[in-house]
């Protein structure tokens, strides 16, 4: 996958109500690259010659140029970000898709480059390359790892995805449901995630505020309390470092994408 970005045209968030019909002939022949991650919904998507079964947390890449086929039919709509970009070589010559499963790394970074792209502020351009880079890295990264890495801290991970909003939930009690010392448990889970269980127990919590936020049906200091923040400060500051702008620019963005 190694390349050299040269252009990023646009990043969108695609909703769920964008294309309510149950199948849509997209024009085949694209004038970019275009790296996509499912946050949710079910989808059959016919691209040339492959068949791809789309689901939640999966990213698909489409190369520029004159295709066959693009067609899409929808069992159950969902929501995407799409980056359009171009690079001095395509990740890959033919379309394809990888199921990143709980990397939330990576849906982090779809986040994070939309909410840099919406947000336009100085230099943004540039961060959003540079996340875009940190994309390419991870999708590399996640297909290298040891499968059996992840099958020895499976138990910590089903108990993280459970139970992450709970304050008293510790590193030394997710290392002992798989068995292990807390140094290896991490040294395991930064293998696989890219990231320590502390920061992507935050990360699923800044998601999870993302979801709240883009409902906008609460305050930022209700959703700092419903994802267990301590305060709205510390929650504010986290949101920015993880997403590049803070929890109320972010709202206001995604309700003017709609």
């Amino acid at each position: 996958m190694d390349c050299i970005i040269q252009e990023i045209s646009r990043v969108i968030l695609v909703g769920k109500e964008e294309y309510p019909e149950q199948m849509t002939s997209f024009s085949p022949s694209l004038n970019y690259h275009e790296l996509i991650f499912h946050f949710s919904g079910q989808t059959t998507h016919y691209f040339n010659d492959k068949k791809f079964e789309i689901k939640p947390n999966m990213v698909r890449f489409l190369p520029k140029g004159e295709n066959k086929k693009y067609d899409v039919i929808r069992k159950e709509r969902g929501e995407c970000i799409d980056i359009y970009f171009l690079s001095d070589k395509p990740l890959s010559e033919e379309a394809f898709i990888l199921d990143v499963g709980r990397n939330e790394r990576i849906a982090r970074l779809f986040r994070r480059i939309f909410a840099t792209w919406m947000a336009r502020e100085e230099g943004y351009y540039p961060d959003c390359i540079a996340i875009l880079y940190q994309i390419i890295a991870e999708m590399m990264r996640l297909q290298k790892t040891p499968t059996s890495h992840l099958k020895k801290i499976q138990p910590s991970i089903n108990k993280i995805h459970q139970s992450f909003l709970d304050e008293n939930l510790s590193i030394d009690e997710l290392a002992s449901l798989s068995g292990m010392k807390s140094s290896y448990f991490n040294r395991l889970f930064v293998e696989h995630y890219g990231i320590s269980p502390k920061k992507y127990i935050i990360t699923l919590k800044i998601n999870y505020a993302c979801e709240l936020l883009r409902l906008g049906q609460y305050s930022i200091t209700q959703v700092a309390d419903l994802c267990g923040f301590a305060n709205i400060y510390f929650f504010s500051r986290q949101f920015k470092e993880y997403m590049g702008i803070t929890p109320t620019r972010f709202a206001k963005d995604c309700k003017s994408s709609k």
